[in-house]
């Protein structure tokens, strides 16, 4: 009778580990499948340099953390409207992830571009269940620009564009 319960409880032992040891290898097979990546990006031309920029994908949420423009060129003009872009470019095909735009109201004169610039430097943040896909994922490291859109008060239209220099963090 005592090896009846000693085999009962060897066994119930034995059939509870057995399910535990399945269940972790399950759930860590499970997250290690999800994705989580994280990428930087920088950039810098004659005229503009954008630093601190981030793209974060994580399973259930994908953020775009545009960073911060600096204006480091010398054009004269005033600026009556800009509007700062983050896009990915698909076989030529310009896929916007991140715009926003801005008009100098009450100022006829507009406002000089150095001078715009100092109080606009956040490019701003989007976030959403699925910015990307997954094939946008895989080329993000060499599509990703930036583009500056202006007009000034001659109503004279410029751009400024630059490829971002995106870099992946191994997480």
């Amino acid at each position: 009778m005592k090896k009846q319960i000693v085999l009962g409880a060897f066994v119930f032992l034995f059939i509870t580990n057995i399910i535990f040891i399945s269940t972790t290898v399950f759930y860590k097979t499970k997250i290690d499948e999800q994705v989580f990546k994280v990428y930087s990006f920088e950039a810098e031309s004659t005229d503009i340099k954008i630093n601190d920029g981030l793209v974060i994908i994580l399973p259930n949420k994908q953020i775009v953390n545009g960073g911060k423009m600096q204006y480091v060129g010398n054009k004269q003009e005033n600026i009556q409207s800009y509007s700062k872009t983050i896009y990915l470019n698909k076989q030529g095909n310009k896929e916007i992830v991140l715009s926003n735009a801005v008009s100098v109201a009450g100022a006829s004169d507009g406002t000089a571009f150095s001078d715009v610039f100092l109080l606009n430097k956040n490019i701003g943040e989007i976030s959403s269940e699925k910015l990307f896909s997954p094939d946008d994922i895989n080329i993000i490291n060499d599509n990703l620009y930036f583009s500056l859109d202006y007009s000034t008060i001659n109503r004279e239209k410029g751009n400024i564009t630059i490829k971002l220099n995106v870099k992946e963090f191994n997480c």
